[in-house]
């Protein structure tokens, strides 16, 4: 037993040898053991006898005790919070400064406690994942669907149709590896997972290590979009309401309620935006966006986040990062360009009224633009009055309109002049996407996600997707 029943240094494991990958204390008085680095667990023998004598043992000699003890950072230990941005002590606490976050450690448990701490969430939240899978189940099964079709009739290369299904399948996993509890593949493919590991190998080796570069909504209507070979937005609103109504799954058989998909893969706004040139008489593509599909909370901010620092229009993100930053417009476009949402959900359904056309229930109704896009783009031509419904919850960057005007912009940059930004380190285009990156990085980290030195992308449009 070790003096006074307490763990001593020469049996307790380095914090920064395990979790910083290296320690720079040329005599530290810790163990520097490389047999338990990747394991989560206390080890037990250790954890009653306060000391273990297997060298090569494979569980950690660390628990929440000792980290306090010996790794605590002082800010936090005096101030509650840590204020330096690069701070390598352990923190118990989810900190924010100036826009830059702190994650908690994670903090080894016995192996008991976190199977039974597995088991209860289980039993607590049983439905609501039984929900969820069969949303990421069905929107799976419907876009492969739609996918093999455009492609046995030729509006999709075979090439171009993989490279389709893998991205969506690779943005499935992960936001299911993302949820509360995670999937693992078998539970989502079931009997077929390892006829989908033989052919895409490369998507189930990096689901846990490389991020997807938009939802799964996005590649849909995109897909949509190239299969109709044009841009007439009823026809392609007319088709994607058919493939929603498909994606909706049962919630509760007996009460006859339905979901439009618990993990949110289905987007419920569709937005629609052009530039017309009323001297030349001349107007550009419809470009249409989607909102962002996933469901909770950090999983939003996630995706959000991704778009802004890889995805979107520079001149768009910059202005969500902005707006994040309380400062509310960073952009303004020509008085021409024109913007409208369309509701996806069933009218039929709904307690507004009731919209018709030729007599007959619409899938797509069109809807006045909410608060938050009002506030990032108030000059783009609407006729709608605003929806009465803030919707303060939502992020800014979920609006269906953020993507279209991004494509729009991508397209005719011409059409929109980036605003002065107050004067400051805070809202410099570097500074602001730093701070995205950190709440990523703080987010994924919540989730266990595997972070490597740099955040690594899926292409599924590459051989070999590596760094």
């Amino acid at each position: 037993m070790a003096e006074g029943n307490e763990y001593q240094p020469e049996d307790t494991d380095c914090f920064f040898f395990q979790y910083m990958t290296h320690c720079e204390e040329e005599q530290c008085r810790f163990l520097h053991r490389e047999s338990c680095k990747l394991s989560k667990d206390v080890c037990p023998v250790w954890h009653q006898q306060r000391r273990c004598t297997n060298n090569a043992c494979p569980q950690k000699h660390l628990n929440q005790e000792t980290l306090k003890q010996y790794f605590l950072c002082d800010q936090e230990n005096l101030n509650n919070q840590c204020t330096q941005q690069n701070c390598r002590m352990y923190h118990e606490k989810v900190s924010i400064f100036d826009g830059f976050y702190h994650s908690a450690n994670e903090v080894p448990v016995l192996a008991e406690e976190r199977r039974n701490e597995c088991n209860n969430f289980m039993e607590r939240n049983f439905l609501q994942t039984q929900i969820c899978m069969k949303s990421a189940s069905q929107f799976l099964k419907i876009a492969v669907k739609f996918i093999q079709r455009a492609v046995q009739d030729k509006k999709l290369s075979g090439d171009r149709g993989k490279q389709y299904i893998k991205e969506i399948l690779h943005t499935i996993l992960f936001l299911c590896h993302i949820n509360l509890p995670s999937f693992e593949p078998q539970d989502l493919l079931q009997e077929s997972w390892e006829c989908w590991y033989h052919k895409l190998p490369d998507v189930f080796k990096q689901y846990e290590t490389h991020l997807p570069t938009r939802p799964p909504y996005t590649i849909l209507l995109e897909i949509v979009v190239d299969c109709k070979e044009s841009d007439n937005t009823e026809e392609i609103l007319a088709l994607l309401s058919i493939l929603n109504k498909k994606m909706t799954v049962e919630q509760n058989s007996q009460k006859g309620r339905r979901c439009g998909n618990n993990l949110c893969f289905v987007s419920t706004v569709i937005s629609c935006c052009f530039f017309q040139d009323l001297v030349r008489g001349t107007k550009t593509n419809n470009y249409l966006g989607a909102s962002v599909s996933c469901f909770g909370k950090h999983q939003k901010e996630i995706m959000i986040d991704i778009l802004c620092c890889q995805t979107w229009n520079k001149d768009i993100s910059l202005a969500v990062c902005m707006a994040l930053e309380c400062h509310e417009q960073a952009i303004k476009f020509h008085p021409l360009v024109h913007c409208t949402a369309y509701s996806m959900k069933d009218s039929s359904n709904t307690e507004r009224g009731v919209c018709t056309a030729n007599g007959k229930h619409q899938q797509h109704t069109p809807i006045p633009p909410c608060r938050k896009c009002l506030t990032l783009f108030p000059d783009i031509g609407n006729d709608l009055q605003q929806r009465n419904n803030d919707h303060r919850f939502w992020q800014y960057g979920n609006c269906a309109e953020v993507e279209s005007l991004s494509r729009l912009l991508n397209a005719h940059g011409d059409i929109s002049m980036r605003l002065s930004a107050p004067a400051g380190e805070r809202f410099r285009w570097e500074s602001l996407i730093l701070k995205r990156k950190r709440r990523l990085i703080h987010n994924l980290k919540l989730f266990k996600f595997h972070l490597g030195n740099d955040l690594l992308f899926y292409r599924p449009f590459e051989q070999q997707n590596t760094a």
